[in-house]
């Protein structure tokens, strides 16, 4: 378990001029939060509740703690809060890239996120980025394609935060655009594959738009195109596949947050404002625009709604790579 940095913490300073009758009225316990991420720090998933979790906690006045619980694309997460005690004490934050492991291998994703678990609201939305390190030399996807084209088998690698998500299969969809056939390398989340790409140890990789802004503003590495409909504005010279010619391959992610299933309903509301006031501070508003999340909360059904209508998009999507996926 990591602290919160010196920056989140200041960030959320604001929160903490609260009347002490907002707090009393939370409905939430009064003991210390466990907010559990399935990917190991760094990544786009941690950055997102690290930014949230110091305003949680000055609001509620009580510890919140980030754990990070990485394993089988936030699964292993996933699996330990679909077991955990529905008393609104621990909660989890997923993106929706990972739950399409659901559709995939039913049978070896250990929990099913609209029926094990209760969805508190979506924070923020994201897109998927495509991006080469730095030390390959290129700057657009045509520019990648030929360098693939005239190189080794090697160059077809390309890392994932996890084998079976979104971010996968989002790259090697692109890829078919260009007339490739990608290899995907699996990382224990964008942290760590991240690094590899500064080291120019794997030449590209895939994942939440959220993991790269820094680095690519740092010149390590360099985001190719990204998933979204429109520029996003913290990288303006970045295309999205909408410009490239692909608009089929248009998909906007988010992350949210998740508690046990089984979650009486005054719990989920009083979640769902909480989350409300930590997003509303404008610091911790600031901090997650910096990364590319374009912040808003929703009701926890909707969240929901959402997730049902992108496992119907998925489908589709992975039906187009000769993937059949569960029922």
């Amino acid at each position: 378990m990591l602290p919160f940095s010196r920056r989140a913490l200041l960030a959320s300073a604001g929160a903490a001029l609260v009347p002490h009758t907002a707090v009393a009225q939370s409905g939430l316990p009064e003991r210390a939060i466990r907010i559990w991420v399935g990917f190991a720090a760094g990544g786009g998933s941690d950055v997102v509740a690290r930014s949230i979790a110091p305003a949680i906690q000055q609001r509620l006045t009580r510890p919140v703690s980030i754990e990070n619980r990485p394993g089988a694309a936030g699964a292993t997460m996933g699996d330990a809060l679909k077991k955990a005690a529905p008393d609104g004490a621990t909660i989890g934050l997923l993106p929706s890239t990972t739950l399409i492991g659901r559709l995939i291998s039913p049978a070896t994703f250990p929990f099913d996120p609209l029926r094990d678990l209760a969805p508190l609201g979506i924070v923020g939305t994201f897109e998927t980025a495509f991006v080469v390190s730095s030390s390959i030399g290129v700057r657009t996807m045509a520019e990648y394609a030929q360098w693939v084209k005239n190189g080794p088998p090697e160059r077809r690698r390309f890392g994932t935060a996890a084998p079976e998500t979104f971010s996968q299969y989002f790259a090697q969809l692109l890829a078919q655009q260009y007339g490739l056939m990608l290899d995907p390398v699996p990382f224990r989340g964008t942290g760590p594959m991240s690094s590899d790409l500064g080291q120019g140890r794997i030449p590209a990789g895939c994942g939440g738009l959220a993991s790269f802004v820094h680095h690519h503003r740092g010149s390590t590495l360099r985001v190719l195109t990204t998933s979204g409909l429109a520029r996003n504005p913290v990288l303006p010279d970045v295309p999205t596949v909408v410009e490239l010619g692909f608009p089929w391959l248009q998909l906007i992610d988010w992350y949210a947050f998740f508690a046990p299933g089984g979650l009486p309903p005054q719990l989920i509301e009083a979640w769902n404002r909480a989350l409300h006031n930590a997003v509303d501070v404008p610091e911790t508003r600031e901090q997650l625009t910096q990364y590319g999340v374009v912040v808003g909360v929703t009701k926890a059904d909707e969240c929901r709604k959402r997730l049902i209508a992108d496992f119907e998009r998925w489908r589709i999507l992975l039906d187009s790579l000769g993937i059949r996926t569960a029922k």
